[in-house]
């Protein structure tokens, strides 16, 4: 949601506004950065290698062929049903080529992604073999180097696919860190406690947001060491979350976040392709908004679901692992979310 709304811009609150005056002025850009969609998907990382690593935190039989069957099938019909009817609405992008819609789209972070899951069975080999200090060591090593090498390039689409996910693969890393951590997290109960972390983590966001847009620094300079914050408070989230149930809505709304964030973009090009009248900024931008929604909603019930249920098809756990006594079950349900 946070990546759409960066996407589309904030709500249009103050449009029409008279700029002209100071404090106008101020409340008007204020409000327009309070969403930065890079950040979040860098969050999304660490989520990613948790999850990931979850199912095999202690060590667990890896089925290499099922894994790989159960990862792609998972991700790749989605992206491309979504590529098609994106083609089909009119968008100009081109899918193949110098300039793939997988590099210069909302994509390039699926990509980075898909290279991950591709060698995480090596990468439990090394860590099992040197640890996590030596590999994460090796790993922000060589992520800083190669950011370094790029340190002009003002988005990932100028350092290239390769290197953009080795600048960020030890925020993965960490996720996968994360996941061996869950179980002996310390629970804690204190609302404002997570709160100052959420706050922390958006203040960090913005941070990169200035540094990027009014200092020169940009986000592919930052976002290696956001990712360490996003780890902390995830953790703190995962520890809070122990004892706290989330959200129903969130986690409803979760099940087809892959949806929204595929499919916001071509819903938007066939928006676009409608004869609505101007209904003026606000209701312009909710209608957008929920019609975004709603298609993304309906992908997700006509392709991204059946390729969740095919993909669940490849087994890569023992149904003693994946069905855990109902006390750990209730403790940890926010997991099996």
């Amino acid at each position: 949601m946070w990546v759409v709304i960066s996407h589309i811009g904030a709500p249009p609150l103050f449009a029409g506004a008279d700029s002209s005056n100071r404090l106008v002025w101020a409340l008007m850009h204020g409000w327009s950065t309070i969403v930065f969609g890079v950040p979040a998907v860098i969050g999304f990382f660490v989520i990613s290698g948790f999850c990931i690593h979850l199912p095999f935190r202690h060590d667990e039989k890896l089925p290499v062929g099922r894994y790989y069957a159960r990862r792609y099938i998972r991700i790749l019909i989605p992206v491309i049903a979504a590529l098609v009817i994106d083609k089909l609405a009119g968008s100009h992008d081109p899918i193949f080529g110098r300039n793939t819609v997988l590099w210069t789209s909302v994509l390039w972070s699926l990509l980075c992604e898909e290279i991950y899951y591709a060698v995480y069975p090596g990468m439990r080999v090394l860590r099992k073999r040197f640890g996590w200090p030596l590999l994460l060591s090796a790993s922000f090593v060589s992520a800083t180097v190669a950011a370094v090498v790029h340190w002009k390039a003002p988005n990932w689409t100028a350092v290239g696919p390769l290197q953009t996910a080795l600048i960020l693969y030890p925020v993965w890393l960490l996720g996968c860190v994360l996941a061996e951590q869950s179980d002996k997290l310390p629970a804690i109960d204190s609302a404002t406690t997570i709160w100052k972390w959420r706050f922390l983590t958006w203040a960090g966001s913005w941070v990169c947001e200035m540094l990027h847009f009014h200092f020169g620094i940009p986000y592919t300079q930052t976002q290696l060491w956001y990712g360490v914050l996003a780890f902390f408070w995830i953790r703190m989230e995962i520890a809070y979350g122990k004892h706290n149930k989330p959200s129903m809505l969130l986690i409803s709304g979760g099940a087809w976040s892959y949806s929204l964030y595929l499919f916001h973009e071509p819903a938007m090009h066939i928006l676009w392709k409608l004869p609505l009248p101007n209904l003026g900024y606000m209701p312009n931008w909710l209608v957008l908004f929920a019609f975004m929604l709603c298609l993304s909603y309906a992908f997700y019930l006509a392709i991204e679901r059946p390729s969740h249920q095919l993909a669940r098809m490849f087994r890569t756990t023992s149904r003693a692992e994946t069905q855990p006594s109902k006390s750990a079950a209730a403790k940890r349900s926010w997991i099996s979310v």
